[in-house]
């Protein structure tokens, strides 16, 4: 009998930092009508859900990621709906990807049997609240462009799985490995 596949992505978690600068802007837009992702579920997608059959070969993977990657220093810089500004699934924080974000989605892409669908450049972005269908068009009149100053250091790769329910996808993580170089990069 073969392996049960599992859906998992790469992500890296949002770190204490980021999430505490999430959980300030939740506290003062407690009014939008959204489903705010839990502060241990925010992190930036690295390599999007795919079906595995093994997990434990994607950590040694990731593993090997960590000891060559430093963290990485990270900036947001706006609010606002997407991914489709008309009709909008989501509010995310985006900023500009420094190349760091690319390299790394690169190199395990190269090391994971996987077929690559995408191949745009890297787009930063964090996922802080799901926009429910009904609310759709309050939030399109909203027209919300939201400058924000979230930086953070991130500093551990996962590899998460993915658990489809009605209520939306539960996150477990299956292994969480700290980057190991020390960060030279000037803020």
């Amino acid at each position: 009998m073969g392996k049960v596949a599992r859906r998992v992505f790469i992500g890296i978690p949002a770190g204490e930092e980021l999430r505490e600068q999430v959980l300030e802007f939740r506290k003062r837009h407690d009014w939008l009508r959204v489903r705010w992702i839990r502060p241990e579920n925010l992190h930036l997608t690295i390599i999007p859900p795919w079906l595995s059959e093994n997990p434990e070969s994607v950590c040694a993977v990731l593993r090997y990621a960590a000891l060559h990657f430093p963290a990485a220093d990270v900036e947001f810089t706006t609010l606002s709906p997407g991914p489709d500004a008309a009709k909008p699934r989501l509010l995310w924080a985006t900023g500009k990807a420094s190349q760091f974000f690319s390299t790394l989605r690169d190199e395990l892409y190269a090391r994971i049997p996987l077929e690559r669908t995408d191949e745009r450049s890297f787009f930063l972005h964090l996922t802080i609240a799901r926009v429910r269908l009904d609310e759709q068009d309050d939030i399109v009149r909203m027209k919300l462009l939201i400058p924000v100053e979230w930086s953070a250091c991130l500093r551990t790769l996962s590899l998460y799985e993915s658990i489809l329910k009605p209520t939306g996808a539960e996150y477990r993580v299956l292994c969480e490995i700290p980057f190991t170089m020390e960060n030279n990069n000037e803020p």
